[in-house]
């Protein structure tokens, strides 16, 4: 990102106060993102507090959901915006959701099967009897069942906001801050695998970024010419993180195939009288001892 653009640039011309989350209107969005580089702590906490239960209040995300996600993108590729870690989580909470790494890889339109079965024209009822009850036509007293519909639409609607900016999270791979780049390394595991992607998957060095590659490019279909020359490379690592989550990475795409060496590491992480290297940064649903188990039963 150029240091001298404003990442919030156009943040006033959403129309906010037409969009709704959770608690209603959501005409306080450019006053809630702008709160989040905000100098002072405080006033940034309640902000990034008061965002997670408009766009992603207890795993539904909302009609505001996906028009807020371009904005977080920006903020969280600026370096001068503080907590960026943290607005990384808030911006995985909107665009993926729930979803655990044994959905990978990720078919949207499959995990969001009912997203078509509301329509543009029936969102506004929708609305209507949600939040607006003053609205509603005399006459209409037949009341509009929620379904998985909406939710579905809006969560597919997040989740392909996010994923039109799978380069600029690519990008965050390579950042200085080590848990950024881990985080940012397992999100593009949710995405399909665009040149970009896979390219900062397999050029980034060792280290947490590392270790979180090799579990992305563990779920990747993609066959690139390089992954498995890097994936095998990690198995001598240094770093124990990158060696155990190369081998991992090995047996969830090959099964029994593997290397010597990769095995030796498999069956060591997944006895419990071991000590294992720490858990991942972005792989938060999953001990890493846990992943050793799967690539284990793979094998």
């Amino acid at each position: 990102m150029r240091p001298d653009r404003d990442p919030l640039a156009g943040v006033g011309g959403v129309p906010w106060g037409e969009l709704y989350g959770c608690r209603g209107p959501a005409s306080r969005m450019p006053e809630l993102l702008r709160a989040l580089r905000d100098p002072h702590r405080p006033a940034r906490d309640q902000a990034c507090s008061e965002l997670f239960d408009q766009l992603y209040h207890q795993g539904t995300r909302w009609q505001v959901s996906a028009p807020a996600v371009p904005f977080l993108v920006a903020l969280v590729d600026d370096p001068a915006t503080p907590d960026r870690v943290r607005l990384l989580h808030l911006l995985v909470a909107v665009g993926i959701g729930d979803h655990r790494d044994d959905r990978l890889p990720f078919d949207a339109d499959a995990s969001y099967a009912e997203a078509d079965d509301i329509t543009d024209e029936q969102l506004p009822q929708l609305i209507r009897w949600l939040y607006r009850e003053d609205d509603r036509p005399e006459d209409d007293d037949q009341p509009c069942y929620w379904t998985n519909a909406a939710p579905h639409r809006w969560a597919r609607d997040a989740y392909r906001a996010l994923a039109a900016h799978a380069a600029t999270v690519a990008g965050w791979v390579y950042d200085a801050d080590d848990e950024l780049a881990a985080r940012a390394a397992a999100l593009l595991a949710w995405f399909p695998p665009a040149p970009e992607s896979v390219a900062a998957l397999v050029a980034v060095a060792d280290g947490p970024a590392r270790a979180s590659a090799n579990l992305a490019l563990a779920h990747l279909p993609a066959d690139h010419p390089h992954i498995e020359q890097r994936l095998r490379h990690g198995l001598g690592s240094r770093d124990p993180q990158v060696a155990l989550t190369a081998a991992i990475a090995l047996a969830y795409r090959h099964g029994g195939h593997l290397p010597e060496p990769a095995l030796e590491l498999i069956f060591a992480a997944a006895d419990h009288d071991r000590p294992v290297p720490p858990d991942v940064p972005g792989w938060d649903n999953r001990a890493l001892r846990g992943f050793a188990a799967i690539a284990l039963a793979r094998a």
